[in-house]
């Protein structure tokens, strides 16, 4: 148990926080979530911030779900350190290209822009380490992001999450993911990642 809490230490702190600020809703909403006058009023945090504060339970549900799902997936591909690096880039570097590119946005929550980023990260680096099934999770997951905007959604998805989904923060977290995983330094990446790890025969 020790060794669990010690290697999963990031995705278990972001779900207790996480879990903590939905029944603090609404005024965790109100402090940490994305309001773009706030933060063209200074409010700097909310860079950072909107990433751990959700709809509701649902969201928060799917959204946890993601994060351990590619915490499980990919674990062994990076150090604690370097997690933590691509975490942060991720979460802030998500809201800030929302502020960027989607300039009508007002309001937002969730991690799964980042999320989103963090998967095709770690599939483009293993990529780079030779692992070619982590090809095809890149390709899955990249349809997964665009047919909807080519093909539209069921707004019965909307009702059940609690909120319109803001198919932007996906596209524009891909894309940033796709970007760190190929300028990350190759010596930097384990060669024992998920899908790379192979058995070893008995010589």
């Amino acid at each position: 148990m020790p060794n669990f809490v010690k290697k999963y230490s990031i995705p278990l702190i972001l779900s207790h926080i996480c879990i903590a600020l939905i029944f603090a809703l609404p005024q965790s909403d109100l402090w940490m979530a994305y309001y773009r006058d706030n933060v063209n009023q200074g409010e700097v945090w909310r860079f950072f911030t909107p990433n751990l504060i959700h709809l509701g339970f649902n969201h928060l549900l799917l959204n946890l779900a993601g994060l351990w799902f590619t915490m499980f997936l990919f674990i062994k591909l990076l150090n604690q350190t370097d997690w933590l690096i691509w975490f942060v880039v991720l979460f802030i570097g998500n809201i800030v290209g929302l502020h960027l590119w989607v300039p009508e946005l007002q309001h937002y929550v969730g991690m799964s822009g980042a999320l989103y980023g963090l998967i095709s990260a770690a599939a483009i680096a293993e990529l780079r380490l030779g692992v070619k099934l982590s090809g095809v999770l890149l390709v899955i997951v990249g349809l997964k992001i665009f047919l909807p905007q080519i093909m539209g959604y069921e707004e019965s998805y909307d009702h059940w999450l609690g909120g319109n989904v803001i198919e932007e923060s996906h596209v524009i977290g891909f894309i940033q993911g796709l970007i760190l995983g190929l300028v990350w330094p190759k010596n930097r990446l384990s060669k024992s990642a998920s899908f790379s790890t192979k058995t070893q025969h008995p010589k």
